[in-house]
């Protein structure tokens, strides 16, 4: 005789619900008395708690379900009203460079010899940041390493291999004997390399077969280059832009490296156009999106390796984004999200604090920003071009799902089902609006890159004293404000503001927001990706913000002045 679920003792019932999506878990409670019983225990709260916060669990012994449950709700409850439970200044005791990160609960800053050494950079220092889950008073310590060699900038992949990629260069002079007259010139020359380095010791990385990675050479005479390190997986991509450089063949080099292994390949990026990448972000641990500044796209590709084991990019949706003006121009188009996407491997250690979970990377967003050159033309008069900044939000998840849907059913890293063709430009208004939001002249994004964690950013006004505003893309977060907004009273779907017991004040955004067709825009930029957004009552003397998954890092400069 065939058993029914209720007769299944119960706590197999219990094992079978953890196996459970979390919308499932909510169905059953639904269902019968039992069923909400047993839905309703510490695991299966948790499970619930993590969908709505967009966690994944690492999983780590000693900790019991009860436990990872009250950490969630914690963090979450800080981040709703913008508590801030603990505040800990520390200084910073050495001359630092334009080098920073902000991942993994460590801050890193590139360093110099000395206060008094104009040299470029040369190691960099990192501080281990407390966790709200961790217990007593943590001692805050600078950890410095010296490399020896200028460093150009550096990639982080603490969660997920313990590792910092650091890109070094070194100047050698390069002799040429010319037959022609038999003399002798030289130029000077500048190598690139990759230092694959552990973390938390700052030695050779144990997993790579080869530590230091030749990477590429390059004449001195191109100048001052721009890069981007982004490590997933086992794969390190690389971007060194040479902005003075007007030889399309000279202008990038992108390179896909294996960290395991000892090579490095040149990867042709899809345009030879000159300036038009200089940034990218990974949608997956093998899908990229890479903005085109010449042609005001995104471009989505993947890493593709076919049987010689040598990577290159398949092009797989090209989006469209605001069209232009003929005298507007993009001079500049980052962007940046927080987590990296991991690869299928486990772990290969463990997480960097007593925080049993993590932000998930699929659900994260990336936000774009983007410097435009408005050129005012009058005749018979000179006038320098205005320089207008743009910043827009999008989820990573609204990304992929505009990739064609053979091309997202591939395994990773493989070949695409359909012989490759240049695709036809997605146009913006088909699907732009509903999935960003857009904002103009948000000062915070355009000089800081780690303003983003998980689903939430955080910005500042400009001008000093000025109050921290955070933004939470959070779809389930949006849904909680919406019907905290309805049982208030509101009608319908429109913003909604109220003030939390903390003075601060939350807002719900949902109305669609419009930049104004003009000098920049020829259409008016619509967009409505809904948001909450908390703005504190207090204000602050930072010269920016950053954020991580459980903290907000104000940044104070002190100019340093020497005694001859």
């Amino acid at each position: 005789m065939a058993l029914t679920l209720l007769q299944i003792p119960p706590e197999l019932i219990s094992c079978i619900l953890l196996y459970l999506s979390a919308r499932d878990i909510l169905s059953c409670r639904l269902t019968c008395r039992t069923l909400y019983d047993l839905s309703g225990s510490s695991p299966m709260r948790y499970l619930v708690q993590m969908e709505r916060s967009a966690v994944t669990d690492d999983v780590r012994p000693g900790l019991s379900y009860p436990e990872r449950l009250r950490i969630l709700e914690k963090r979450e409850e800080a981040w709703e009203v913008l508590d801030f439970r603990r505040s800990v200044q520390v200084c910073v005791p050495f001359a630092s460079t334009g080098i920073y990160d902000f991942t993994g609960g460590a801050f890193l800053l590139g360093t110099r010899l000395s206060s008094t050494s104009r040299r470029l950079t040369e190691g960099y220092s990192y501080l281990p940041l407390p966790s709200l889950s961790s217990v007593g008073d943590q001692k805050l310590e600078w950890v410095k390493l010296g490399l020896g060699v200028q460093v150009l900038d550096v990639g982080l992949a603490v969660h997920e291999h313990d590792l910092i990629a650091a890109l070094t260069a070194c100047v050698f002079l390069s002799f040429l004997l010319r037959k022609a007259d038999k003399n002798i010139s030289f130029e000077r020359r500048m190598t690139f390399e990759i230092q694959l380095l552990s973390f938390s010791t700052g030695q050779p990385h144990p997993l790579a077969q080869q530590p230091i990675i030749f990477i590429t050479t390059k004449s001195v005479l191109l100048g001052h280059c721009n890069v981007l390190i982004e490590v997933v997986g086992d794969f390190l991509a690389l971007l060194i832009t040479f902005p003075w450089a007007r030889n399309e063949n000279e202008g990038h080099c992108f390179e896909i490296t294996n960290t395991c292994n000892p090579f490095a390949y040149h990867v042709q990026l899809r345009s030879s156009e000159w300036g038009a990448y200089s940034y990218f972000s990974f949608l997956t641990q093998d899908t990229l999106v890479i903005p085109n500044l010449v042609r005001n796209t995104l471009e989505l590709v993947k890493i593709v390796i076919d049987n010689d084991d040598i990577p290159r990019l398949a092009t797989l949706c090209v989006l469209n984004l605001p069209p232009l003006t003929r005298r507007a121009s993009i001079v500049r188009l980052g962007c940046r999200a927080e987590p990296n996407p991991t690869g299928t491997d486990p772990l290969a250690i463990p997480a960097p604090s007593s925080r049993p979970f993590r932000d998930r990377a699929e659900d994260a967003i990336i936000l774009f920003h983007m410097m435009i050159e408005d050129v005012q033309l009058h005749p018979g008069q000179f006038h320098f071009p205005d320089m207008r900044p743009f910043a827009f939000i999008v989820h990573r998840r609204a990304l992929v799902e505009q990739i064609p849907a053979a091309y997202r059913t591939c395994p990773p890293f493989g070949s695409t089902p359909e012989p490759e063709r240049a695709p036809v430009p997605v146009p913006w208004a088909a699907w732009g609006v509903a999935v960003t939001r857009w904002f103009e002249g948000d000062p915070a994004s355009m000089r800081w890159i780690t303003t983003t964690a998980g689903q939430r950013a955080v910005t500042m006004e400009d001008g000093i004293p000025t109050p921290i505003i955070v933004r939470d893309f959070n779809p389930y977060a949006v849904r909680s404000i919406r019907a905290r907004a309805v049982a208030s009273g509101q009608d319908g779907p429109c913003d909604w503001s109220a003030e939390l017991p903390n003075g601060n004040r939350m807002t719900l955004k949902v109305e669609e927001s419009v930049i104004a067709a003009g000098s920049v825009f020829i259409e008016d930029v619509r967009s409505s990706l809904p948001y909450v957004e908390i703005v504190t009552w207090a204000e602050y003397q930072y010269e920016g913000v950053l954020i991580d998954e459980e903290r907000i890092l104000g940044l104070k400069v002190r100019i340093w002045r020497h005694r001859r």
